[in-house]
């Protein structure tokens, strides 16, 4: 899995990221992440390059981001199988994304939707009741089913990630 950091992130991660082109391209194994702050606690939000499907971790410290990876993967997987996808789907997944790769960000378009869903995000985590859980799977799943922008066709990312995945499964 190809993770594309915005500064902010690789700051909070201490990582040094560079332009990476890879070999061989699968936008739907290549993610943006963001960090962002609200009411005083940090939280990253994941968006898939090719469908803008959307994971979001929220609560985060510091030991968090030493296994950032890790819970981005968790995370994903968690949200899919909340999703209803199938356990088959969800590990063929994983196990292909199971390597991260960490880049600079590099789609500005990406990186405007993401501003978008933080907008989304900071309202819905105000209605809910404070979560243990750094998993925002709930939301995550709400996120997905907000009309992307004209550059998608006002389409559903959640819709746009089901016909990608069952290309793949073909």
């Amino acid at each position: 899995m190809l993770l594309s950091c915005t500064k902010k992130l690789a700051d909070a991660l201490k990582i040094k990221v560079f332009e990476v082109v890879p070999i061989r391209r699968n936008p739907l194994f290549e993610w943006h992440a963001n960090l962002f702050v609200y009411q005083r606690r940090k939280g990253v939000i994941v968006m898939n390059n090719l469908t803008r499907y959307c994971v979001v971790l929220y609560g985060l410290k510091a030991e968090h981001f030493k296994k950032i990876d890790e819970l981005v993967l968790s995370a994903i997987e968690q949200t899919f199988r909340a999703e209803g996808f199938s356990d088959e789907v969800i590990s063929n997944f994983v196990r292909t994304s199971a390597r991260v790769i960490y880049a600079k960000s590099s789609d500005r378009s990406i990186l405007g939707q993401l501003v978008d869903v933080q907008y989304h995000l900071e309202w819905r985590i105000d209605e809910r009741e404070p979560t243990d859980s750094i998993f925002l799977v709930d939301i995550s799943k709400e996120l997905n089913r907000i009309p992307l922008s004209k550059q998608m066709n006002y389409d559903y990312a959640i819709d746009l990630l089901q016909a990608e995945l069952e290309k793949v499964q073909q």
